[in-house]
């Protein structure tokens, strides 16, 4: 009898640190995808782009930079390791990579939505304003 009161005793703190713990939101999963996605879009553009061009596109590497480091921090917030969160987004890299250079039929999130969630975002065109998904 005395070992179950010490099983339910202990039963919430398994539960907080568990499985349970290692949850995010799905705003969390779309900044991660996202801020991969700009990276991975913008990271090596043609050799005919033109320096302007050159630094829009390093605002939206930043901006996906900074996605990155708040979904990782995110994860840190819901208990994951830093080992579990950096495997995690080492492990999406190729995923996103497939998606968004594959034409973007196949992306998770297009690019109008992954742009109204940079931090500060800026206004102007996309590098690649035929496509509508990354």
């Amino acid at each position: 009898m005395k070992r179950l009161i010490a099983a339910a005793a202990l039963l919430p703190a398994l539960l907080a640190t568990g499985a349970f713990a290692q949850t995010v939101t799905d705003e969390v999963t779309m900044q991660l995808w996202c801020g991969t996605a700009m990276v991975v879009a913008f990271s090596n553009p043609p050799p005919e782009v033109t320096e302007e061009q050159l630094a829009q596109a390093q605002e939206y590497i930043d901006a996906g930079t900074a996605l990155i480091e708040t979904a990782i921090q995110a994860h840190l917030d819901a208990g994951f390791t830093q080992d579990a969160a950096d495997k995690i987004k080492a492990d999406i890299v190729p995923v996103v990579t497939e998606q968004v250079m594959g034409g973007g039929e196949n992306a998770q999130f297009t690019f109008e939505e992954c742009l109204a969630i940079l931090p500060g975002q800026t206004d102007a065109a996309p590098a690649d304003p035929s496509s509508s998904a990354m």
